[in-house]
């Protein structure tokens, strides 16, 4: 199955994306998105590296945002330069920068285990 739609590529930004839907690259970008989205979903529902997810997932929705443009209007000319996807870009920033992981998922778990704690560098207690 294609996961990646080649006719409805963007007028404003066709040439960018074009490169993503070539034939001998096409096959990579549908297995990065599947793999992409499984990936950043259960990072985001499990609470483990949000931080890193989140910045793939701002990333995955502003390309989308971009797929779906025809300068001003996005996806349908009701949709005057904002849509849903920047929505959802600004709601994973937030999550970013509150660190949402760290007080409701796996981050707060590797923090309190002391996993990367830095504040005794081996080579002060080699002397």
């Amino acid at each position: 199955m294609i996961w990646v739609n080649a006719h409805r590529l963007a007028k404003t930004f066709h040439d960018v994306l074009a490169a993503f839907v070539a034939p001998g690259i096409e096959p990579y970008t549908t297995f990065a998105v599947k793999w992409g989205h499984l990936l950043i979903g259960l990072s985001l529902v499990s609470g483990l590296l949000i931080r890193v997810s989140g910045a793939f997932g701002v990333l995955l929705m502003l390309t989308y945002y971009c797929a779906h443009m025809d300068f001003p209007y996005v996806d349908s000319p009701v949709d005057f330069i904002m849509e849903y996807h920047l929505i959802h870009a600004g709601v994973l920033v937030y999550l970013m920068s509150v660190r949402t992981g760290t007080a409701f998922g796996l981050d707060g778990l590797v923090h309190r285990l002391h996993l990367f704690d830095h504040r005794y560098p081996a080579d002060a207690t080699a002397r």
